[in-house]
């Protein structure tokens, strides 16, 4: 068995200009500006970049659809704090940790990213797993187990 181990991934910021959020931020905090890749899957389309302060990284997403989940958040909610991403070694144990403190899912079974690049590394998988807003004081937290 091994031990349980979890690691902030990221703080997701929604905003309407990726772009301009991340120079911003870039600017005043020093910090190197990832280039912005562009996603869809699964009817969920969005923009991405992000700043690195350290070995944390700060990023900004906007929906590239217009109705996807990051849209409706904008609407509601206005640019904020989308989710805390979180990465850990054992999806499957951190599922059942968290839910026995009470925290709900959206869905249990993970999503998989085949071919996952990241900092030029190359993953052959990443799982995902979404904690509902609603049981973490109102912040979307992402689990992530990441397979080379």
């Amino acid at each position: 068995m091994t031990d349980l181990d979890f690691s902030i991934q990221e703080l997701v910021i929604a905003t309407r200009d990726v772009d301009g959020a991340a120079a911003r931020f870039g600017a005043a905090l020093s910090a190197p500006i990832d280039g912005r890749v562009t996603r869809a899957e699964e009817g969920i389309g969005i923009d991405m970049t992000g700043v690195w302060v350290g070995d944390f990284r700060l990023a900004f997403v906007s929906d590239t659809t217009g109705g996807g989940p990051v849209a409706r958040f904008l609407d509601k909610r206005g640019e904020g704090v989308l989710e805390v991403c979180l990465r850990t070694n054992d999806l499957s144990a951190a599922i059942a940790r968290l839910k026995s403190a009470g925290f709900t899912f959206t869905s249990e079974e993970p999503h998989s990213l085949k071919d996952y690049e990241w900092q030029g590394e190359v993953f052959s998988e990443v799982l995902v797993v979404f904690v509902h807003p609603a049981s973490a004081c109102g912040v979307q937290i992402e689990l992530q187990q990441w397979v080379k």
